[in-house]
């Protein structure tokens, strides 16, 4: 649907390097990455407001690597949703219409369809000042469908909010995407976003790609150190095996991590790495457990994340891992800093790299 081949564009202190992505219809790609890594500048490529210096960007098959922004088809909608401050919802919504060639009917028909869909009815006269920020993005998604682009951009489109409009703004993009069956790409910080809504995605660092795939894919099976600690993979430890079993070591011990599997590595090129999410970690009874891997440890650190709570353990033979749980778990397992505690994971949740 949407192919980048080999994109590149240098400015003096920043370049995209070489970026291949191959998006399919109808969905809903997700763009992560550390800040400055290029996230939003890929999007604006895309759209065609900065030319490329190599590569080309095919839309349903067509070049559009050299098209005008108009003529691309595509909508973005960035983060603070760049609506037009003395202009109503309803001028702010048919802004960009006059710009195509669409008959005054179809315009009419589009605009009555998106006000009804996203429940703007009652507030099509208003200013734009007032507004929540809520609707600020439903008007700024109207804006956008009103011109049924090919492909959506959307550009931090849930950071602006308070958190009080924020899980109900991603319920709204979720109905949006599946009730116009978009193709979207969306840049964001926050994984939770990601997860709920994204099906395929990429990370990206300093202007190239370093992982792409399905989401699941991304955030459970990451291809590298940088990918596994940037999804949130805390437990990290350079592995090898022995007769077929795989071991970490600490404090010049070797201690044996069960997996399911291990993927061929060559140690030439890279030093091979397991990872375990610490949400993937249990805090258990040792003597009714059935994981393969059974720790004993002491807490060191308890930090709060809200409703969750960030346990780190160093085990008996000097093994440290982050364990995130429940803040119930402070009463219902009464931890606390020297606390003595048995933890596992099961073979499954180990993943190489």
């Amino acid at each position: 649907m949407i192919k980048l081949e080999n994109i590149k564009l240098s400015f003096p202190d920043f370049s995209l390097d070489n970026i291949c992505l191959d998006i399919k219809k109808k969905d809903f790609f997700a763009l992560i990455g550390p800040t400055g890594s290029g996230k939003s500048l890929l999007l604006e490529t895309i759209a065609g407001l900065l030319p490329v210096n190599e590569g080309k960007i095919f839309l349903e098959n067509i070049d559009i690597t050299d098209s005008l922004v108009e003529k691309r088809n595509i909508a973005i909608v960035y983060q603070d949703f760049a609506l037009f401050p003395h202009l109503n919802v309803t001028q702010n919504i048919l802004y960009g219409v006059k710009y195509h060639n669409i008959p005054p009917k179809t315009v009419m028909e589009r605009f009555d369809m998106l006000v009804n869909t996203l429940g703007l009815g009652k507030i099509i006269k208003r200013g734009i000042a007032n507004l929540s920020g809520g609707e600020k993005q439903r008007i700024a998604l109207a804006r956008a469908l009103i011109l049924k682009p090919s492909l959506l951009l959307l550009d931090e489109p849930l950071s602006a909010l308070d958190p009080i409009f924020h899980e109900e703004a991603k319920e709204f993009l979720k109905k949006v995407h599946q009730e116009f069956e978009i193709t979207t790409i969306m840049v964001s910080h926050n994984f939770s976003d990601v997860l709920y809504l994204g099906n395929r995605g990429a990370i990206i660092k300093n202007g190239k790609i370093m992982q792409k795939g399905e989401i699941e894919d991304i955030f459970e099976r990451p291809n590298s150190i940088f990918t596994a600690q940037f999804v949130g993979m805390k437990n990290i430890f350079p592995f090898y095996t022995n007769r077929d079993k795989t071991f970490v070591q600490a404090a010049g011990k070797d201690i044996e991590i069960v997996l399911n599997s291990a993927r061929n590595f060559d140690i030439k090129q890279a030093q091979p790495h397991i990872g375990i999410r610490p949400e993937d970690i249990s805090i258990i009874d040792k003597n009714n457990c059935k994981f393969e891997n059974i720790f004993n440890g002491k807490i060191e650190k308890i930090s709060s994340y809200g409703i969750y709570l960030n346990v780190s353990v160093v085990t008996d033979n000097s093994l440290k891992f982050d364990i995130i749980v429940p803040r119930i778990y402070m009463r219902d397992h009464q931890l606390e800093i020297k606390k003595e505690i048995v933890f596992g994971f099961p073979s499954n949740i180990v993943h190489s790299f």
